[in-house]
């Protein structure tokens, strides 16, 4: 072989080293992917770098995405933001916007969570509670007067109401003696009080007569009725007696009157005319647009205490989040392949320029190389 044959040659081959070498050693990086085993022994550079340091290179990168990129600090400084806050705001306005807009009934929302007949629900739990406190109650102050039980301004309500009630009552009296059912009854009365008295009525009965008797008393007890005398005296009656049961525990009017019993019932009436269906028959628009316009007002403030919020709890927050173990976990997940894809379709340029590189270098190598043999 000639000089130059030589001297080309040696080029040739120490260019296909250099770029051959720089090529397996760029693969060397990823591939393989999985450590190779003969007769027990694991293959030198078997997997490959990367593979091979995953979990070193998955704890680095979850120490570095906290402690230098995702940092607490980093993280305040951007919620305390005006732009942030900006945008903050404007999301809840969209919020509020289209919550409002809503045609969705409240009983569709919770049926959509999970919740189904919740106005059914509500009842039985409303009419349960109720029931509970108020038998609750009425066991703890059992031993206690009407009086304490009461408040004192329905005492105070009942009391001035008693005229007006003992005036009803003997309207009402006056009204029914002056009808004519009113007028049969008392003839009937004076008539069975005349049988009652034996020979005597009968001699009353026949001198004067039923009707003549009606006639002349009627008069007198309309008279009785419409005097203010008694008007008052009823008055001070109710009054005596309203006073009276007052000073009886709930226990004793329990006994004489089933108190309890009244008060429960009472009470369930109530609550079967009183449902929450209606609540929950209307749409969760119809209630935030009672409220939207507020909540456009309050939303900067909100969103600015919540925002603090956050900030002060931020550092809990990540320790909870545990990101260095979830950045550790992701890699520790992440296929080789795709890692390699990834890096290859960035660095296809560089990669290449390295093995050109590694050619170029191999090549003057090479010439050297040629130039000593030659010389010597």
């Amino acid at each position: 072989m000639n000089v130059v044959g030589t001297f080309i040659f040696m080029i040739v081959i120490g260019a296909l080293i250099g770029a051959v070498t720089n090529h397996f050693a760029i693969q060397m990086l990823f591939r393989p992917y999985k450590a190779h085993y003969i007769f027990g022994k694991r293959i030198p550079f078997t997997p490959g770098l990367i593979p091979k340091r995953r979990d070193e290179l998955a704890k680095q990168m979850g120490q570095m995405v906290v402690n230098h990129l995702l940092t607490t600090e980093g993280i305040k400084k951007r919620l305390a933001s005006d732009a942030v806050k900006k945008q903050a705001v404007q999301l809840g306005e969209r919020l509020v916007s289209a919550a409002s807009d809503s045609q969705m009934t409240v009983a569709e929302a919770l049926e959509a969570i999970g919740v189904a007949n919740a106005a059914q629900k509500a009842d039985q739990f409303v009419n349960k509670w109720t029931d509970e406190k108020l038998a609750a109650y009425l066991a703890t102050y059992k031993n206690e007067p009407l009086k304490d039980l009461i408040p004192q301004e329905a005492q105070d309500k009942l009391s001035e109401k008693l005229p007006m009630v003992s005036d009803y009552i003997l309207e009402r009296a006056v009204s029914y003696f002056e009808s004519d059912a009113g007028k049969s009854r008392l003839g009937n009365m004076i008539d069975d009080f005349l049988k009652e008295r034996g020979m005597i009525g009968s001699m009353v009965q026949m001198f004067l007569g039923n009707s003549s008797l009606v006639d002349r008393v009627q008069p007198e007890i309309l008279k009785f009725l419409k005097n203010d005398e008694t008007a008052r005296l009823l008055t001070d009656l109710l009054q005596n007696e309203w006073d009276k049961l007052k000073e009886y525990s709930f226990k004793e009017a329990d006994e004489k009157w089933n108190l309890e019993s009244l008060i429960m019932n009472v009470k369930k009436k109530f609550m079967t005319r009183f449902s929450l269906a209606p609540f929950f028959e209307r749409t969760t628009g119809s209630y935030v647009s009672m409220f939207e316009t507020d909540a456009a007002k309050r939303l900067p403030e909100v969103t600015g205490r919540l925002l603090d919020a956050a900030c002060r709890n931020l550092d809990d927050v990540l320790k909870q989040l545990r990101l260095e173990d979830i950045v550790k976990e992701q890699v520790d997940n992440f296929p080789v392949e795709r890692l390699e894809e990834m890096v290859l379709s960035i660095s296809k340029r560089e990669f290449k320029m390295i093995t050109y590189l590694g050619g170029l270098l191999g090549g003057i190598i090479g010439a050297i190389q040629a130039v000593f043999v030659i010389l010597f």
